[in-house]
């Protein structure tokens, strides 16, 4: 490799690059983790799983994502964004 010829670092970059915070990622499994909460991962299946196995469009997966959550999250807050979504999808269907 010539002196300007730029690598990319790996995920397992010794170097300190900008991947090396990453080292050890291969063995991460993101639907094992969860940020900003549990309400998920107790779940038998997480909502992601669901929207993701059944192509859902962006409306229909948050009413999926906020009326599995509502009880343990937000509670009638998470509702009201289930109602959105439906009132935002009747709308839309309704421009076709």
């Amino acid at each position: 490799m010539s002196l300007n010829e730029k690598q990319e670092p790996t995920l397992s970059d010794p170097s300190g690059g900008p991947w090396s915070i990453c080292q050890g990622a291969s063995n991460h499994k993101p639907l094992d983790t969860q940020i900003g909460g549990s309400h998920y991962k107790d779940l038998s299946i997480q909502p992601l799983e669901y929207i993701h196995a059944n192509n859902l469009p962006y409306c229909e997966a948050n009413i999926v994502k906020y009326i599995t959550r509502w009880k343990s999250k937000n509670g009638l807050q998470d509702l009201e964004k289930v109602k959105h979504y439906v009132d935002l999808l009747i709308q839309l269907e309704g421009l076709k």
